[in-house]
């Protein structure tokens, strides 16, 4: 999303199509920049019409009240989306996301729910440690079955391992 989207939500006069379109495209992707940036535009609009601008839906040339812009953005967009907008930090339903590679390092990835593995378990080394690994990293772990906690795995030349799956080794990065 550009700063003329912003723009159009600072100034306009209508929620146009454009805008619903290029937002509704942008969630596609699912990545906590896009989500983020769709709640920002949604939360401009939201608030012009609190303070009593006049914003009419392009779709169906109605004026938007605080009540059918709330219904609206409830019925086009995500539950994340509509609770950003809305809810008070607090009243916010718990939302997961994934790590996913990407050129630049990892993005974040809205999940369908928090049942996503985060650790893979490699091999336990006694009954109170197991090497893990991070699925979007593939960095190893020593998990403490005890306290749950986990410590990177180091190496004893200092550097962190990375756990090959096809080969069954740990490879020091």
């Amino acid at each position: 999303m550009t700063n003329e989207l912003y723009e159009q939500a600072k100034e306009s006069s209508s929620f146009s199509a454009e805008i619903s379109n290029i937002i509704m495209e942008s969630l596609e992707y699912s990545s906590i920049s896009f989500l983020n940036q769709a709640v920002e535009i949604l939360q401009i609009f939201r608030t012009r019409i609190e303070r009593g601008d006049k914003i009419v839906n392009e779709a169906d040339g109605t004026v938007f009240t605080l009540k059918s812009y709330k219904k609206f953005v409830q019925n086009t967009f995500s539950d994340y989306i509509y609770q950003h907008v809305f809810l008070k930090g607090n009243e916010v339903q718990k939302n997961y996301f994934e790590l996913d590679s990407c050129e630049e390092g990892y993005s974040l990835i809205l999940a369908p729910d928090g049942k996503q593995k985060t650790f893979e378990w490699i091999s336990s080394l006694s009954e109170r440690f197991s090497l893990v690994y991070m699925k979007a990293t593939k960095i190893v772990y020593i998990k403490n079955m005890k306290t749950g906690n986990y410590s990177p795995f180091i190496s004893e030349k200092g550097k962190y391992c990375r756990y090959d799956k096809e080969k069954g080794m740990l490879i020091e990065i």
